[in-house]
């Protein structure tokens, strides 16, 4: 049992207070004492009880003020994972997953719009290969005679898409592509007869494109020398 400074100074003030007292209660009764030898006897009276049971009180209420500021609250390595795991449920109920049936309805959905996309392209080709033979015609826009930008402002209106009317025009219209990227129903242009944008045709896929050329509307290569001299870029009707 440790006590500290304080109460070594308290208790040894009490002993030294009573081992007074008890000597002054034991002089002999003829109240002579011996000039050589003092004789002290530490009485086993009332009074020594309570010193006994004061110094014990005090013992214990040093000792319990000690403990209690020397406490310190530990935290039990056995509750850590405990208050991990329901962190963790508590994250869990947090996250709402997302329905088996609304995900399924989103894949439809773009799936749909991929068939509707390709759809519309085919019809669009197919629309531009349907008049090969009709004659060219300068300023020419119906099945009589076309001429290149003409052609094409009718093949995609016949899909619900509006063209300008010249070449020029179109080359300003949708987004600009490489050839690397071509897809059938993208717009091909040409420098010919006029520098810039002069002579427009529609891509169908494997290099080849559809327009109106001075022979009438037909396929051809956009490796043909003539051509490929003088492509000019695409651009992809959205």
């Amino acid at each position: 049992m440790l006590i500290s400074s304080s109460g070594r100074m308290w208790l040894g003030s009490t002993v030294l207070a009573g081992l007074m007292l008890a000597g002054s209660l034991s002089v002999p009764a003829a109240g002579k004492i011996a000039a050589k030898t003092t004789l002290i006897s530490i009485p086993t009276g009332p009074y020594t009880n309570i010193v006994r049971t004061q110094l014990q009180w005090r013992t214990a209420s040093l000792t319990s003020s000690q403990d209690s500021n020397d406490s310190t609250p530990v935290l039990s390595a056995s509750s850590t994972p405990n208050n991990v795991t329901k962190s963790a449920d508590k994250l869990q109920s947090r996250v709402v997953p997302v329905p088996a049936e609304r995900s399924k309805a989103i894949q439809v959905a773009a799936a749909s719009q991929k068939q509707v996309s390709r759809s519309v392209t085919s019809q669009l080709i197919n629309n531009a290969l349907s008049l090969q033979g009709v004659p060219y015609r300068f300023g020419g826009t119906s099945r009589n005679g076309f001429d290149c930008s003409g052609f094409t402002q009718y093949v995609y209106r016949a899909s619900n898409t509006s063209l300008p009317r010249t070449a020029a025009e179109q080359f300003r219209t949708g987004t600009g592509i490489s050839r690397g990227q071509l897809q059938a129903g993208d717009l091909v242009f040409f420098s010919t007869y006029a520098s810039g944008a002069s002579h427009v045709g529609i891509y169908i896929g494997g290099g080849r494109f559809v327009h109106a050329s001075n022979k009438g509307i037909r396929v051809t290569s956009l490796s043909d020398n003539y051509y490929a001299s003088r492509y000019l870029g695409a651009r992809r009707i959205n």
